[in-house]
């Protein structure tokens, strides 16, 4: 029972309260009331209202924690450079731009093909980034395995199926190889052939994005090929160059993780680089001597080659001084990716500007 202390003056009649009974006297009314507010079957208007804000709060950041995690499968940025790889092809092939129509079909057969890859990657090595990459979008929770493949699955049908009803046999057979390639490639090659069994693979984007206007030169022009071997080079290179952080301590731990081959063996981390190093150069190479085969690659396309290129090579080079400079690996793998992306950019501006 609460006591509730007041003092009268002898005449009876209440005059005040001293500061600190009155003190007391206000906390035990507050008590009380607060006690009545959260009785079963009380409740006013401002603790409903309170309680509704906080739930809607909820709800908000698991919507923003969902879309985050799907948006870290598909990768933005392949999702982007992609689809511009290969209408780098597709615009020499075509002389020019095609119609805008046909620019977008491309633009999200390819979009989509490459994300039913990516995501299919992240669901089968869904386990293994509970060790190594645990904040992923399935192993940290924010994506359900059944919700990846469903994803992956719907991008294969979108990709293939915009390949098929707008463009041709050829596309979408190409297409639909470099996808089953890929899967394999998550599910047997890289474990057990190596990392380099990824760029013969990532290089039919290039055959596919000239087969899509061109088709039956796909075998007669020298063209189509060169830019094949000059998207494997890439990779090759994009691969070696970040193969070390595969090594080193991180952000997680990766002691209990075996390290996947290069091409049935696992080189030191400072031979690796030195390969990724050669690699680039000859991606460098071959993308200057491309205006001798593909007139419309002109001066302007050279002077962004070189400066991407060069960029790439230098921060390499750095890393291979300091291998354990991490902040200088993740450097060099940026670099390289931009790299790639000047390339074809740099293509799709001289057909642009010579059209």
């Amino acid at each position: 029972m609460w006591y509730l202390p007041y003092r009268l003056r002898p005449r009876g009649d209440f005059v005040g309260v001293s500061q600190g009974r009155l003190r007391d006297l206000l906390q035990v009314l507050m008590a009380v009331t607060g006690a009545v507010r959260t009785m079963p079957g009380r409740r006013n208007d401002a603790g409903a209202a309170v309680d509704g804000q906080a739930n809607a709060s909820i709800k908000r950041s698991v919507v923003r924690d969902k879309v985050s995690g799907f948006m870290s499968l598909i990768r933005p940025l392949f999702f982007i450079l992609t689809p511009v790889n290969a209408a780098s092809a597709a615009v020499l092939a075509y002389g020019g731009f095609p119609s805008l129509s046909k620019c977008i079909a491309g633009f999200f057969s390819v979009a989509f093909a490459s994300c039913a890859v990516n995501v299919f990657n992240d669901y089968i090595d869904r386990e293994r980034d509970k060790t190594i990459w645990p904040d992923r979008a399935i192993p940290g929770g924010i994506v359900r395995p059944g919700e990846a493949l469903l994803v992956a699955a719907i991008s294969m049908v979108v990709g293939l199926s915009l390949a098929w009803l707008v463009f041709n046999p050829t596309t979408f057979l190409i297409l639909l190889l470099a996808i089953v390639s890929g899967g394999f490639y998550s599910v047997y090659l890289r474990d057990r052939v190596g990392y380099l069994s990824l760029p013969p693979i990532v290089g039919l984007i290039y055959l596919g994005g000239w087969a899509a206007f061109y088709p039956e030169t796909l075998f007669t022009s020298l063209i189509p090929w060169y830019l094949y071997l000059l998207g494997v080079a890439w990779q090759a290179a994009h691969i070696m160059v970040y193969y070390p952080l595969h090594m080193t301590p991180g952000k997680y731990d990766k002691s209990n993780i075996e390290v996947p081959p290069v091409l049935f063996s696992r080189p030191s981390p400072r031979t690796a680089v030195k390969t990724g190093i050669v690699f680039i150069v000859l991606t460098l190479v071959l993308a200057l001597l491309l205006p001798l085969l593909a007139a419309p690659a002109g001066y302007l396309y050279l002077f962004l080659v070189i400066a991407a290129g060069t960029f790439a090579l230098l921060i390499s080079v750095r890393f291979l001084v300091d291998m354990t400079n991490r902040r200088l690996a993740l450097g060099a793998f940026t670099a390289l990716s931009l790299f790639r992306l000047v390339i074809s950019a740099a293509i799709l501006l001289s057909v642009l500007i010579s059209w």
